[in-house]
Formats: C-alpha cells, structure tokens, sequence
C-alpha cells in the first residue's frame, strides 16, 4: 500500500506543478468570501448537531429508532404514489412522462419491503435502542473517536487531491493517446494497431486500475477510523481501567484508550487493513467499470423496451447487493481486527461464525441502526438549509439554485455550503455503528465480561430477546391446531 502511494505521488506531483489540473476560479472575490463564510457555517452547524444529536441519542434511542424506521418507509411510499400519480396525471414533471409510473411503483415498492423488514425484526427494535444509547453513551466519554472519524475523512480527501492528477496524467498520456493514434491511423486508411474492441478493453482495464487506486486508499483512510473505534471500545470492555485515564492532550480530546487503539490500528493492525480494504476496492472497482461499460454501450445502441430495462435494472441491483455485501463483510471484519487484534482472514471466519450463532442480530444492526445516521444526516441538511437561506438573507444575495430538489431561493454557493453538511454527520457519526457492532461482538463471544461491565446492557438485551421468544413461541402456538382438533382431523 506505501509503494501505491509512493507512486501515485511520484507521478502525479510533477504534473501538478506543471499545469494545473482544477482550471480557473469559478467564483468572483466576494463570491468566494460568501462562499468561505457560508462553509464555515455550515461546518460549524454540523459539528454541533452532531453533538447534540449524540446527546439526545443517549437517552431517546428508542423513540429516535421507532420515528426513523417508520419515517424512512413513509416517505418513500408517499414519493412513489406521488410519482405514479403524476405519471397518471395530465401535468407530468420531468421524467415522469416516460418513468414516472414504473419508478413511483418500484419505489413504492422499496417502501413496503423496509416496512416488511422491520416488522419481522420488530422484537429486536428494543436491543438495537439499547446498543445505540450505549455507544452514544461511549462518544461522549470518547470524544476521540470522533476527531479520529473527521482526521480519517480529511486523509480521505488528501488523497482524491493527490490521486486527481496522476488520474489526470494517465487519462491524457494513456487513454487518450490510445484513441488519437486509432483514429489517426483509421483516418489514414492504414491498418490499426488495436482495435477498437482492444482499444476499449485496455481504456476499461485503465479505468479499473485508476478506480482501485483510488477507492483503496479512501478505504483505508476509514478502516483505520473504524479499527481505532473498536479498539477503543473493546478497551472499555475488557480493560475498563484505561479509560478512567487523563487525556493527554486536551485539544484533541485524545485519552490513552484512544491514542493506543490509533497506534495499534496504524502499526500492527495496518497490513490487516490494507488487505481487507483492498479486497473491497476491488469489488468497488469492478462494479463501477462493469456498470459505466454497460451504459456506454446501452447509449450506443437503440432505445430499449420494458423488458431489457427490468433486466437492466435487476443487473444494476445484483451488482449493488454484490459490492454491499462486501462492504458490509469488510465493516465487521475489521472490528474483531480492532477488538482481537486478529489478521484479516481470522477475522473474516470469525464474521462467518458470528452470522451462524447470531445471524438475526448481525441482520437487526444493519437494518435497524444505520437508518438512525440517514435521519440525522437529513436533519442536519434542512438546518444548514435554514442556516445558509438565512445568511444569504443578511447579505443581501438571492437566486435559486439549478438544483430542482433544493425548493429555496438560495444561491448555488449557498446550497454548495450547506450540501457540506452530509459528509461531515456521516463521517461524524460513523464511530457510532462501529461502537454497536463492537458491543454485539462482545456481546455474543464474551457475555460474562460484558455483564460485570454494564449488567444493564446485558439485561436489556436479553429481555428484548426473551420477548421475541416469547412472542415468537406464542405466533407458533396460535397457528398449530389444538390437541383434540389434531385428533378429530385424523379420526376423520
């Protein structure tokens, strides 16, 4: 991985200082000062919602989890009639002419399957409230991990920086040369060196290369971030006293639970990390070649009917699924690299035997908690929103935006700013599923330390648990037919 990044580096950074590759400003100075103070704004806007949202997920973990599973599924049922209707109307809206109908049913349709989901995990709503209030509880006795979740995000994005202009240099030396000298050569009537299909799959090979250079490394950016949270937390576990430590460094909020789960994810854990994650940039990588292959032959070719659309469709959902899964795989390999200490593949037979013992609740945290990140992500959007049309109102600047989903009079800078709002609640609250997937691990493989560490946790989970039993023993009983029918039947 530090030779990839050596490389990248290497030739990329002479054609940086040689041209630029970001092309002129595209605001004025006193748009780019509006600019700067609606980001800082909006930064400042974030970070606090996040705190607070932190803070209020502490003790309403429950009631949070029950508005956001049945606010997620409304919505989008409530936008997939709305399109079809509209679709059925007489004044249709952009696309609505042509995809209004299928879309607003197939969103419609998502809709009804989260609704089906949380129903059939509707009995472990209560341990999924309880792990969420409990790592809430955990940020803010660590804030570290926080500024380790933002000082990733902001590695991540160095990265695009350096990687920008060496994509840059490889597209105008390699890519381009390729097609200049095909169509140069099939101009001139003389016989090609490739041909077009060699010239496209070495184009894509290229392109695969470039995507895996850079999904790998923003990868690895956040596996550090996530093996740090899960150090940290096991710390809490296992090691209960290195958290009552002082924190070092006041500024960074850095206790020592923290800074030596940082220390072991960037020294002993980091090759664990960069083969797991680039197992996953690969997937990535391969996917988004794949799908941009297959719309640049579809743009080529005549309109396709409702048939090939479904099937299309259905291509773009296996490859989504295929590259989810592996992310998802990924995720909680690197929390028993985190919390054990472990190389990548023992930690990914160990994810195997967990969905074997507690397949459900594996199922239950993915489905039940990461909701909970999209309602504050969404939250925090329509406040920057206010924030930022407020500010554009005490300056005196007004204009709407050439994004049609932004119904305010807000200039593009404005919403630009406020759109910055999204990365940083997800990057912010990221340590927050890292902490339950933590906690359902030790939960699962240690309940005994757990229990002397919070009795509370463990009860709360465990009496979400009998219930589902419970309930699930008296479903059953219900539907089977009584002693004396079973025999009336069998007389009969």
């Amino acid at each position: 991985f530090l030779a990839h990044v050596i490389a990248v580096v290497w030739v990329g950074s002479p054609f940086l200082g040689a041209e630029s590759y970001l092309g002129e400003a595209a605001f004025e100075h006193h748009q780019a000062r509006d600019l700067a103070l609606a980001l800082a704004l909006s930064l400042c806007t974030s970070l606090a919602f996040v705190h607070c949202f932190v803070l209020v997920l502490e003790t309403q973990a429950l009631r949070l989890l029950y508005v956001t599973l049945f606010a997620v599924p409304s919505t989008l049922v409530a936008f997939g009639v709305a399109a079809a209707a509209d679709a059925a109307g007489p004044n249709k809206l952009g696309y609505a002419e042509e995809y209004g109908s299928n879309l607003g049913f197939g969103v419609a349709l998502v809709g009804g399957a989260i609704f089906l989901s949380v129903y059939l995990l509707r009995w472990r709503i209560d341990t999924s409230a309880a792990l969420l209030s409990k790592s809430a509880a955990l940020l803010l006795e660590m804030p570290g991990l926080i500024t380790v979740a933002y000082g990733s995000a902001l590695a991540a994005t160095c990265w695009f920086l350096l990687w920008l202009p060496f994509a840059v240099y490889v597209i105008q030396h390699v890519v381009e040369h390729l097609w200049d000298d095909f169509y140069q050569q099939w101009g001139e009537g003389a016989e090609a060196r490739y041909t077009s299909g060699e010239v496209t799959a070495i184009c894509a090979a290229v392109y695969f290369l470039l995507l895996l250079s850079l999904y790998w490394g923003q990868n690895v950016c956040k596996g550090v971030s996530d093996v740090t949270a899960a150090g940290a937390i096991g710390a809490w576990v296992f090691v209960p006293e290195t958290v009552a430590a002082p924190a070092p460094c006041v500024g960074l909020l850095l206790k020592p639970v923290v800074s030596n789960a940082l220390l072991r994810a960037m020294t002993t854990c980091f090759g664990s990390i960069c083969f797991g994650t680039l197992v996953v940039a690969v997937v990535q990588a391969l996917v988004a070649t794949l799908k941009q292959l297959k719309y640049r032959r579809m743009s080529n070719c005549v309109p396709l009917g409702l048939p090939l659309k479904l099937v299309n469709c259905c291509v773009d959902c296996v490859l989504d699924a295929i590259k989810r899964a592996a992310e998802a795989f990924n995720e909680w390999a690197l929390v028993y690299t985190g919390l054990y200490g472990r190389s990548f593949l023992a930690s990914g037979r160990a994810v195997i035997g967990l969905v074997k013992k507690a397949g459900m609740d594996v199922a239950a945290n993915i489905l039940l908690v990461s909701p909970v990140v999209w309602l504050a992500t969404a939250g925090c959007l329509l406040v920057t929103l206010a924030m930022c049309a407020a500010l554009a109102a005490a300056l005196g600047h007004h204009g709407q935006t050439q994004a049609i989903w932004v119904m305010l009079p807000l200039p593009r800078r404005y919403a630009l700013a406020a759109a910055l709002a999204v990365p940083v609640v997800s990057v912010g609250l990221s340590p927050l599923l890292t902490s339950t997937r933590t906690l359902l691990i030790c939960y699962a493989e240690a309940d005994h330390v757990l229990r002397r560490r919070d009795p509370e946790l463990v009860e709360r989970i465990e009496g979400a648990r009998d219930l589902g039993r419970r309930k699930g023993r008296e479903a059953r009983s219900a539907r089977e037919p009584s002693a004396p029918t079973a025999q009336a039947v069998v007389c009969v």
